[in-house]
């Protein structure tokens, strides 16, 4: 694409900042100016949006594509991998139209989404940009359901197999991240959401091996124990986060651990049409005591880490029963409404999201050489998070330098 620039009404920075009438030059896919007023360099093209606002592009650290959101579609039997595929993109591309330029992946089939983030980036087809983690490290039988391992799940036993099987996903597959089970979890059937699964030890080797390399980890934890395992063991983001101790947010304010709350699947009720489909599905599939509470914990445990200063990350959980591709957006509004001001949920979804995958060098926020995913929207959701969710609102996404509508037909 041509050398081209954005001269922006206001800029949102990704960061907190804003930035009025300035100029975002880009050149190859990544910006290579951020000026007040006119261009500095030169191009061949110019847009005025003096009247509109620009953004980063969201990021949503925690999906999972093989899955629609259909709460009937967590049994993957009989579904090819190549199908499975086929399906992931659809489920990005819904994603990237409401504003969504990049997703991390965290439990997949095989090579699956490592398929799709390797076609995405070569230009073969169309979607956000994917970071993928492949399958999740998880203890035998974690998330077996009807006495069969899951087809997104690595089983390992024991800090050996741990660090074997992660070398295998970083070096074969070049894994962008590790996602770690260390607790159960609402959706597999006979497990406690709270009760501990992977040790310390067993995270620990796997989070050695992905740090060695650069790569996060990212430790699915319901409950006090898998908390502090995960903690113990160096993770970079507790996902979920049910029952944070003040012990635990200390921890995670001295080492800098985020928290993806994911709030948009605690919430499916407000965003579908079902009364209560989340408790309708915990019911239906007969939870161990142990899991309960989770979800009546969900809006005390996140505030008490917001006003603590522990760093929020966009996550939807995309994908889970009821928590569909295209309401990504939801998740900001939801952190606004538990208390977040506009300007930490945009930064959430941006700026520190970026982080929590080891990318904030590249992505997350409006500078000068990063890459130019963006948003141009004709109200500024600084002034109402709400502004996300109206597809009216979002004119122009900008992936690599480029309008997505031009992409559809090159």
């Amino acid at each position: 694409m041509p050398r081209h620039a954005l001269r922006a009404g206001t800029v949102i920075v990704g960061d907190g900042s804003t930035l009025d009438d300035c100029t975002i030059g880009i050149e190859d896919g990544w910006i290579v100016e951020v000026t007040p007023g006119g261009p500095d360099g030169d191009y061949e093209e110019v847009l005025d949006l003096t009247d509109r606002v620009v953004m980063p592009g969201l990021i949503d650290a925690h999906v999972h594509l093989m899955y629609t959101g259909e709460p009937e579609d967590l049994d993957l039997t009989g579904l090819s991998d190549e199908y499975l595929t086929l399906r992931c993109a659809e489920m990005a591309r819904r994603a990237l139209a409401v504003g969504v330029t990049t997703v991390a992946d965290v439990a997949a089939k095989g090579n699956t989404t490592f398929a799709l983030r390797n076609a995405i980036r070569d230009g073969v087809t169309l979607g956000p940009r994917v970071y993928a983690c492949g399958s999740m490290l998880a203890v035998t039988g974690g998330r077996a359901t009807d006495g069969k391992q899951s087809g997104s799940i690595i089983e390992v036993d024991g800090p050996v197999e741990a660090r074997k099987r992660t070398r295998e996903l970083l070096l074969y597959h070049h894994a962008d991240l590790i996602k770690l089970a260390a607790t159960g979890a609402l959706s597999s059937p006979h497990t406690g959401a709270r009760d501990p699964q992977l040790t310390v030890e067993e995270m620990r080797a796997a989070t050695e091996e992905a740090h060695k390399v650069g790569r996060p980890v990212h430790a699915h934890c319901y409950g006090e124990q898998g908390i502090t395992n995960a903690l113990d063991a160096g993770v970079d983001v507790i996902v979920h986060g049910q029952s944070l101790t003040d012990e635990h947010i200390e921890r995670m304010l001295e080492t800098g651990t985020a928290l993806a709350p994911t709030l948009t699947v605690y919430r499916a009720a407000e965003h579908t049409e079902a009364d209560d489909p989340i408790e309708q599905f915990r019911d239906e599939r007969n939870r161990p005591s142990s899991s309960a509470g989770v979800l009546e914990e969900t809006e005390p445990n996140f505030r008490r880490a917001l006003d603590a200063g522990v760093t929020m990350v966009m996550g939807t959980d995309s994908g889970m029963p009821y928590t569909r591709y295209g309401d990504n957006t939801h998740d900001p509004v939801y952190m606004v409404d538990w208390g977040m001001s506009e300007s930490e949920a945009i930064r959430a979804a941006t700026l520190d999201a970026a982080a929590s995958l080891n990318v904030a060098d590249e992505l997350g926020s409006i500078e000068e050489g990063k890459r130019a995913d963006l948003l141009v929207l004709n109200e500024n959701p600084l002034d109402g998070i709400e502004t996300l969710l109206d597809p009216d609102a979002l004119e122009r996404i900008v992936l690599n330098g480029r309008f997505v509508e031009d992409l559809l037909w090159t």
